[in-house]
């Protein structure tokens, strides 16, 4: 039997084995005015928080009901759903998060696309034979491609356009409560409009060294470019990041990642983030603003003032061992280090490094030689600006004494001798890949050198 070959991986369009995408809003379902030079979202109150309550109870209650059904089934079940007037935008938010949530999948044994070839080659050399006859016989096609396939005529025709968003169907749905939706929907709200940000300058106050350092590997997890320093007062901070806006190249996939550190930002005791974003068809600079957090409004508690590291070890034991979120440059070299015969061992970071008065960094990881031999971090600055580099070149001439392998991107351009061989830090510069070899003789230059 000469057929089209099988092939359900080729007309596959289902998320599962990936990463879920975050839910966001896009630009016109967000609930925004302006108002001299500000952008401020419309909240959700009164008559019409208890209507999105409903909308959002109805949508999930027809997306579970909805597995196994078709794409379009799903959707004209929720085009039936009324939402009048200034309900219809709250509405499609809604949806719009809902259907994140949903799972599609096109189930198709033989691949739709070469099926659909198979029917129109047959159906083209029938059309040439049914101009010496009286007519053209499209039951005879599709019956005939049918059966060189295995497949009944009808089996065929239900298979054809199988691989249409319409005909996909919805494999599984992550459900969650109607509060937590809407809850979602108004985060989206805020992470659509850092989407179109230039900059942000967000004060923060954290009075927990560990969820300092929690939001610090996030940011640098996310691959944002940022600039931390301290504010006056123990446990508060000024947090400067880089808008998509602001790149030569507008990007989305940086927009979603800023967009992804508003929760993180959320843990903190209290922040004030102001931003600056092009809003609208004309991109028009207008500041947005917000604010919150844990304890909005509660003093941060007392700090460290001297020491130049934030140690963790005041958090509780469960919270002290959580994984730590590293960047793909700094977990392939803690996998390339696990493998190497090194007298140093490597692990992520959970330190924060201060020298009050100048600023902070944020290692990626931590190197011990032996049971009880020197430390020394490793920050990478592979993807950041070479205004960053020379910060943590600030940061070691001004007085950081712990000993501090800064690892640059050469596409930073920036030289290895920016360090004075006398200081208790260096600079190591990588192309591509940070080799490990290349960072444990560093490791060792630095341990000699006296802090």
């Amino acid at each position: 039997m000469t057929g089209v070959a099988s092939s359900s991986a080729a007309s596959r369009t289902s998320a599962r084995g990936r990463r879920r995408r975050a839910a966001m809003l896009t630009a016109d379902l967000v609930r925004a005015r302006r108002r001299g030079g500000k952008l401020h979202l419309t909240p959700l109150s009164g008559r019409l928080r208890l209507r999105a309550l409903e909308l959002a109870e109805r949508y999930l209650q027809l997306a579970r009901m909805s597995v196994g059904k078709s794409r379009e089934e799903l959707d004209e079940l929720c085009r039936a759903v009324p939402a009048p007037g200034n309900e219809r935008k709250v509405a499609q938010g809604l949806l719009k998060l809902v259907l994140d949530r949903c799972e599609f999948e096109t189930e198709a044994e033989i691949d739709p696309r070469a099926l659909r070839q198979a029917v129109f080659v047959a159906a083209a050399a029938r059309r040439r034979e049914a101009e010496r006859a009286e007519h053209f016989d499209r039951e005879a096609v599709l019956a005939a491609t049918a059966g060189t396939q295995g497949l009944s005529p009808a089996r065929l025709e239900g298979l054809l356009y199988a691989d249409l968003r319409a005909a996909q169907r919805l494999l599984s749905f992550n459900g969650t409560s109607a509060e937590r939706l809407v809850a979602d929907y108004e985060l989206a709200g805020e992470q659509a409009v850092l989407l179109r940000a230039l900059r942000v300058s967000v004060a923060i106050e954290i009075a927990s060294p560990l969820t300092l350092r929690r939001l610090f590997s996030k940011l640098k997890f996310l691959r944002l470019l940022f600039r931390l320093e301290s504010r006056d007062g123990p446990g508060r901070y000024r947090l400067e990041i880089d808008g998509p806006a602001s790149l030569y190249r507008a990007s989305t996939r940086y927009g979603l990642q800023l967009a992804l550190a508003l929760p993180a930002l959320r843990t903190c005791d209290r922040y004030e983030l102001r931003a600056e974003v092009l809003w609208g068809k004309e991109r028009a600079p207008l500041e947005f603003c917000l604010e919150g957090g844990r304890a909005a409004g509660r003093a941060a508690r007392r700090a460290t003032k001297k020491a130049t590291t934030i140690p963790i070890k005041g958090a509780k034991q469960a919270e002290s061992e959580e994984q730590v979120e590293l960047c793909d440059n700094a977990a392939a070299l803690l996998e390339r280090f696990e493998r190497r015969d090194s007298s140093w061992r490597a692990e992520p970071c959970r330190e924060v490094l201060q020298l009050p008065g100048v600023g902070l960094c944020v290692p990626d990881l931590r190197f011990i030689r032996g049971d009880d031999g020197p430390v020394v971090y490793l920050e990478i600055l592979g993807f950041w600006s070479r205004e960053a580099v020379w910060k943590r070149v600030e940061l070691v001439e001004r007085g950081l004494r712990e000993r501090v392998l800064f690892a640059v991107s050469e596409r930073l351009r920036v030289s290895e001798a920016a360090l004075d061989a006398e200081l208790p830090a260096a600079l190591l510069v990588f192309k591509g890949v940070i080799q490990a070899k290349a960072v444990e003789q560093k490791l060792d230059t630095l341990a000699a050198r006296r802090c």
